[in-house]
């Protein structure tokens, strides 16, 4: 299980066991977590996309298709949001990046230093390319992409497409 540490986070690839109890016994692992998980996390669709994260976790293909990041408040001990890696169908070296942090978190720098460190992990390998997606009045996802050195390569509203390589 990958880790990185900035920081005032704690950034780590979600295990199988944690994926599956956030699904399956979301009030044992509550009860049993070294670490405060917030009502309000996972969004509704990191959840829906759980299901499939575990059946490529217990079927050992995950490798290059799909990476769910828990981004952790070191000092705090509480989860406050995750990034999703999606690899691109067409191209093993292209991931798609979706990220997320709790409301009570944002505009405070935790998404641009999760989002940093997560993204200079995948880019060891030079010949990765990143791709996103956000919607246009979206002006804190907006500003971390273009911190990231990202560019809108495409205007479909209601979203704006990005890119880094």
């Amino acid at each position: 299980m990958a880790q990185i540490f900035t920081d005032r986070l704690l950034l780590m690839e979600c295990p199988l066991d944690l994926a599956k109890s956030i699904i399956l016994n979301r009030k044992k692992l509550e009860e049993r977590s070294p670490i405060s998980i917030p009502s309000d996390w996972p969004s509704i669709q990191l959840k829906s996309i759980f299901p499939y994260y575990i059946e490529l976790l217990e079927k050992k293909e995950l490798a290059n298709t799909l990476h769910i990041w828990l981004i952790i408040d070191a000092y705090e001990r509480k989860l406050i949001g995750s990034i999703r890696l999606k690899s691109l169908a067409i191209d093993a070296k292209t991931f798609d990046l979706g990220y997320e942090i709790i409301s009570s978190y944002r505009n405070q720098g935790y998404g641009y230093e999760a989002v940093q460190a997560v993204v200079d992990w995948l880019l060891q390998d030079s010949n990765m390319k990143i791709t996103a997606e956000c919607d246009q009045t979206n002006m804190g996802s907006i500003r971390i992409l273009e911190k990231l050195g990202m560019r809108c390569i495409a205007k479909e509203a209601p979203f704006l497409r990005w890119e880094l390589n």
